[in-house]
């Protein structure tokens, strides 16, 4: 049976072309196309929206702050660029401490962490589903429970390392996060390697890197599950020099060091670079800067602490830095901005989380 005009998405037009046409429509409008029908609504809060968006290019990152204030209140806020506000998201139902975050499409995954009301750390997974203003839900929980550990997205899985007792077998595991009945899957890991505290994580070259604070280690998924092979300790140049909060973009990792530089990691040439070019214009990132991958742009979030006797409100500073591999010159870095954005947050807060995502 043929589809009438009146059940097809756009009258008088396949489905297959309205979709097309949907999926081309900035996200910023996606909220307002949820009320045209049922259908709009259904189509917009599927996978097929978001794949179809991905292969047309059409995706749009979302740079997303989870703040901690003083009162133990955890709001999520979006910072725009040009504007010098923030969008207010969905504050998490579980505030946490400790949690760890990771990003898979328009899904925040908030994984474990102390409950603020018990201070005890808990196996609670908590997603943010992005998508026409933002709702909560809850996950499949993971098989221990956590307290800063490392999480990464890396091929279609979710990976959540350490935070828990070192004798737990599941001390690692992974979630595929599309999936609706998927479960979390233990990965075997070296004993001896368990015994860390994680302090940051990213994805690099095919692996999961996971910085403690007793050198880190690197699992490649490409190997086994089954075997302890897929482990083995991080490259000791990039151990020594990975400070505060990190990012990789354009396969390169990005950190700072002791005198503020911002600095990039080449894995092929196990070197460390100095971004030349900003030291200038920037400020030196000592009360730990936060560096995020916002769509092949290097961005910097940094408190600022200009008038802090009299401020009330928190204020950060963010700017988009576009960096230039210059081979034996090395890496230079272009400002393609430096805004200022008040979070309507009271003065005193922290930023605890610096996710983006994209969709």
């Amino acid at each position: 049976m043929e589809d009438t005009p009146s059940s097809r998405l756009i009258p008088d037009l396949p489905d297959e072309i309205s979709v097309q046409i949907i999926a081309r429509v900035p996200r910023l409008h996606h909220l307002s196309l949820c009320h045209v029908s049922r259908s709009w609504r259904s189509l917009l809060l599927t996978r097929l929206l978001f794949t179809l968006r991905s292969s047309l290019h059409c995706t749009e990152p979302m740079l997303c702050l989870n703040i901690r204030t003083q009162r133990n209140q955890s709001p999520w806020l979006v910072l725009n660029q040009g504007r010098c506000d923030t969008n207010s998201l969905p504050s998490s139902p579980l505030p946490t401490v400790g949690s760890a975050c990771v990003t898979a499409g328009p899904f925040i995954f908030v994984l474990g962490g102390s409950l603020s009301a018990s201070g005890v750390p808990s196996n609670v997974v908590q997603i943010l589903d992005l998508r026409i203003g933002g709702q909560w839900f809850l996950g499949p929980r993971m098989s221990t429970a956590r307290e800063f550990a490392a999480s990464s997205f890396l091929n279609g899985r979710i990976y959540a390392i350490g935070g828990c007792l070192p004798s737990l077998e599941a001390w690692a595991e992974s979630l595929d996060p599309f999936d609706r009945n998927s479960q979390w899957v233990p990965i075997d890991s070296p004993v001896h390697m368990r015994n860390k505290w994680m302090h940051g994580c990213v994805v690099l070259s095919g692996q999961v890197l996971a910085m403690a604070d007793r050198g880190g280690v690197a699992y490649d998924p490409g190997q086994s599950t089954d075997s302890c092979s897929a482990w083995g300790p991080v490259p000791k140049r990039l151990d020594l020099g990975w400070k505060g909060r990190a990012t990789v973009v354009n396969g390169i990792l990005y950190s700072y060091d002791y005198m503020g530089k911002i600095k990039g990691y080449d894995a092929g040439i196990d070197k460390w670079r100095t971004v030349l070019g900003v030291d200038k214009h920037l400020p030196k990132f000592l009360c730990g800067a936060t560096l995020a991958n916002l769509h092949g742009i290097l961005c910097v979030i940094w408190e600022q602490r200009k008038n802090e006797r009299n401020r009330k409100e928190m204020v950060v500073d963010w700017a988009g830095i576009r960096v230039t591999d210059l081979g034996s010159e090395g890496l230079h870095g272009s400002i393609l901005w430096w805004e200022t954005a008040a979070l309507g947050v009271p003065y005193g807060s922290a930023i605890a989380h610096c996710v983006v995502a994209e969709f």
